[in-house]
């Protein structure tokens, strides 16, 4: 797209610290990403922070490596984006055009579609659910491979 702004899903900052088979391409993302504006739905905070609760809480990392962990996402400075009409009327025909029930995804689609940047995902559940539209600026941390 035509914005120098990246949006970047949850998903991906968490399996970029978490252990799991995506780690090194999720952390190459973000690497390539050091230099670009973030920017994230506000909803953004409450996914990272509850995925490395869960995280704790199923004993994958300890209760200070959740804390760091915390620290070490929201260090990478993403500008967190308050919803308003416009993304929320966005927000919602994503969801339907999804065939969803929750809007959550299609809030970090909205914020890309808006400011016309690129949405940087590691859920592959929502990229193939949009792959048949060929959205050039929707990235998927397994293009990579």
């Amino acid at each position: 797209m035509a914005s120098d702004i990246t949006v970047l899903d949850a998903s991906l900052v968490v399996k970029a610290i978490l252990p799991n088979p995506e780690l090194q391409a999720c952390q190459a993302v973000l690497a390539r990403l050091k230099d670009t504006p973030l920017v994230a739905p506000a909803l953004w905070v409450y996914e990272i922070t509850t995925a490395f609760t869960k995280a704790v809480h199923f004993a994958q990392i300890t209760g200070e490596e959740g804390r760091v962990a915390i620290r070490q996402v929201l260090a990478l400075g993403v500008q967190v984006v308050m919803p308003d009409e416009t993304q929320s009327l966005l927000a919602y025909a994503w969801t339907l055009k999804l065939n969803r029930g929750a809007a959550y995804d299609s809030f970090y689609l909205a914020i890309a579609e808006a400011l016309e940047a690129d949405l940087w995902t590691a859920d592959q559940r929502l990229y193939r659910s949009l792959e048949s539209l060929n959205l050039e600026w929707l990235h998927w941390t397994g293009e990579q491979d």
